[in-house]
């Protein structure tokens, strides 16, 4: 029945098991098991510093097939390994994840929107507004990023143990509610192209003498995926020179002490615009059995209802083959969160949860400005899930 399916390896080998693998390297401890990485071959022993670049939407396909054509200096097949997102495998849960180290049923940033029942509204996770109003309007209503996440940050623990943390990000992002929420703890860094993360990060590596975890992120290859597809060349290319950089720039600073990983929040799938399958308030069979509009994802719809029964088994006879269609119980006892949502968070991913079989994607008319993608993410597909892991040390 899930053959076409990746489940989250939260016991293991995913994203919150990745940095709290992190966390018990620097303090000896961790909220969440921690990543195996002395079993995958990666030997953190002696590391007093560890870099992660993590580039939004890098599937791991698409790293396996360039180091295996292209030309690298250093990196090759060898160093390539991976884990699993989180579900729904999108940025803002996969980002919660990385700079938490818990997965998304503990710190409660379920979905890029989600119906938050304490303000009466869906919520654009991203920009924490409204959907389609400014961003972090969410302020003006009381909302403080600092303390909406029920955990602590990757960052606050590293705090504790004397560790310094940072985030280089883009500087249109470093002082928006949702990198505030995450960079909770450590110094963040805005950037505008490669050229100044590059002397950032440089900076950082040189002048701090103390034990640190720097987290890089880069989000255009993202946007790539989303306008041309992730089978684009557009969205290869800056995949390959990412990677060149990156190379280039650890073989010039290589250290003993210091550590490089690339990792990826979750991949992408190719979506064409005639397997999309719109929803709009016209739509009365489903919309009258919903008490808030849907949300989630495109590959990852959350529905609010008082007759979850019956809504599942209505969208399971409409759209036969199309979908699967579960209580939020079957959702929960295959582990899709990571475990269960307290009783303040549950609300957010609804009572029945809709995942499109193969590329099909599931799209709600809210305004009727939406538009087609060419790829996305959010489902559990393994172009979706499976996200690359590269371990760089001298």
């Amino acid at each position: 029945m899930f053959e076409r399916y990746m489940l989250p390896d939260y016991q293991k080998k995913s994203i919150p098991n990745f940095s709290s693998g992190l966390v018990l390297h620097f303090c000896g401890h961790s909220l969440w098991p921690g990543f195996p990485f002395e079993e995958e071959g990666i030997d953190l022993s002696e590391i007093e510093k560890v870099v992660v670049f993590i580039i939004d939407a890098l599937r791991y396909e698409t790293v396996k097939k360039l180091l295996a054509e292209k030309k690298f200096e250093i990196l090759g097949l060898k160093d390539l390994n991976y884990m699993t997102s989180v579900f729904p495998s999108t940025t803002t849960a996969a980002l919660t994840s990385y700079f938490t180290g818990v997965p998304p049923a503990l710190h409660g940033m379920l979905g890029y929107t989600l119906y938050l029942k304490e303000y009466g509204s869906l919520i654009n996770m991203i920009e924490l507004t409204p959907i389609y109003q400014d961003r972090d309007s969410l302020a003006r209503m009381g909302f403080d990023p600092l303390k909406f996440i029920p955990v602590q940050t990757v960052f606050q623990y590293l705090h504790e143990s004397g560790v310094r943390g940072y985030m280089i990000t883009s500087k249109s992002f470093v002082n928006t509610g949702l990198s505030r929420m995450h960079s909770n703890g450590g110094s963040s860094k805005g950037v505008y192209g490669i050229g100044d993360t590059f002397e950032e990060l440089h900076t950082i590596l040189k002048s701090d003498s103390r034990e640190s975890l720097i987290f890089v992120y880069w989000g255009l290859i993202d946007t790539y995926g989303h306008r041309y597809g992730p089978d684009s060349e557009a969205y290869e290319l800056e995949a390959y020179w990412l990677l060149r950089v990156i190379e280039d720039f650890f073989r010039k600073i290589r250290n003993k002490k210091v550590a490089f990983f690339i990792v990826s929040d979750h991949g992408q799938i190719v979506t064409p615009w005639d397997r999309e399958i719109w929803w709009s308030r016209h739509d009365i069979d489903i919309y009258d059995l919903l008490y808030t509009l849907p949300a989630g994802e495109h590959r990852a719809v959350f529905l609010h209802t008082n007759n979850p029964e019956k809504l599942k088994n209505m969208l399971e006879e409409k759209y036969e083959g199309k979908l699967r269609a579960f209580l939020r119980a079957e959702a929960l006892e295959l582990n899709l969160f990571g475990g269960t949502p307290s009783s303040e968070l549950i609300s957010r991913i609804g009572e029945v949860i809709v995942i499109p079989e193969e590329d099909r994607s599931f799209c709600f008319k809210y305004t009727g400005q939406e538009h087609s993608m060419k790829g996305r993410h959010g489902g559990l597909s393994p172009d979706e899930m499976k996200v690359p892991v590269i371990f760089l040390r001298k």
